[in-house]
């Protein structure tokens, strides 16, 4: 079937016109030869096009089902969580995953593969606490409008969870009070300690305003600490992304901030978005970059 932007593949019709046209038996093989393999190319393309289409369409169909279980409410009272449920949602979510809820603060939980005691890793950082009243998620086209600060990267770090993006070294913290003062990311790096836990990297996942008027897939920010090692092994990791992202060296304070104060190298990975990050009105991101963000996050932290 012809598809618009493709040149339509010879015809019938074209191969009876080779055939007719006086040309030696050895140039109508050719021809022939030539509109065979043209024709297999046009299906080949298809067909792969078609895979593209329909791998993106069930991402799309998983991602917004996870974002619509994460975007309700999460708050603490500075001391212990006080609303659960959000982490309500994460605790179902991957309850038949092979993460296991490894360490339990009152600020935080902290997920791995298998223990955390002794080992060197790197760290994915998502705070789950919000500020809004009311918490509600919309599909819009090819774009969602929701109250996502930060329930639309918890989703990323959850579907790369659940599908096994992440590799084992790959350490995973959903925090409290990043609003407020950043207790969950300090309570993290007290649990770390005690288990004796050696930090390569912390990753932290947020939104952001930044790099939305350009089309970005995702922002890198705050980038601290880093060597020359670990930076030429990040940028290797974004590669395919060229022209999708921006670097924002100094950005607005995160949790970044706080594991930088304990010599933790750190940067924050953000989605892009437009709107009042903390308005219950909600703010819009275009959900056919979601999947840029999600395996861009994965290549970095699995890479350093």
């Amino acid at each position: 079937m012809y598809k618009p932007g493709f040149i339509a593949p010879p015809t019938l019709s074209d191969l009876i016109q080779v055939l007719n046209t006086p040309n030696s038996p050895a140039q109508r093989k050719n021809l022939i030869n030539l509109i065979k393999e043209s024709n297999q190319t046009h299906t080949n393309t298809y067909n792969a096009m078609e895979n593209i289409e329909n791998k993106d369409a069930e991402f799309q169909d998983d991602f917004i089902d996870l974002l619509l279980q994460l975007t309700v409410d999460c708050k603490d009272n500075g001391r212990k969580f006080v609303v659960y449920d959000r982490l309500n949602a994460i605790r179902e979510l991957l309850f038949d995953s092979k993460y296991e809820l490894t360490k339990e603060g009152k600020l935080c939980r902290i997920y791995a593969t298998k223990s955390i005691e002794q080992r060197k890793i790197v760290l994915v950082s998502t705070h789950i606490d919000c500020v809004y009243q009311r918490c509600f998620c919309a599909v819009l086209g090819n774009l969602v409008r929701g109250t996502f600060d930060n329930s639309l990267t918890n989703a990323a770090v959850i579907w790369n969870m659940l599908n096994n993006k992440f590799a084992d070294h790959v350490v995973v913290a959903f925090t409290g009070n990043e609003e407020q003062g950043s207790k969950g990311a300090k309570e993290v790096m007290r649990i770390l300690d005690k288990a004796r836990s050696r930090v390569r990297l912390a990753a932290v996942t947020d939104v952001t305003e930044e790099g939305w008027n350009e089309g970005c897939s995702f922002t890198i920010e705050n980038d601290l600490g880093i060597d020359l090692l670990k930076a030429h092994r990040i940028v290797e990791s974004i590669k395919p992304y060229e022209g999708k992202y921006i670097l924002v060296h100094d950005a607005a304070p995160d949790e970044s901030w706080d594991y930088d104060e304990r010599n933790i190298p750190s940067l924050t990975m953000c989605i892009p978005v437009l709107g009042d990050m903390h308005s219950d009105e909600g703010m819009n991101a275009r959900r056919l970059l979601f999947r840029d963000y999600c395996d861009a996050l994965a290549a970095v932290v699995n890479n350093v």
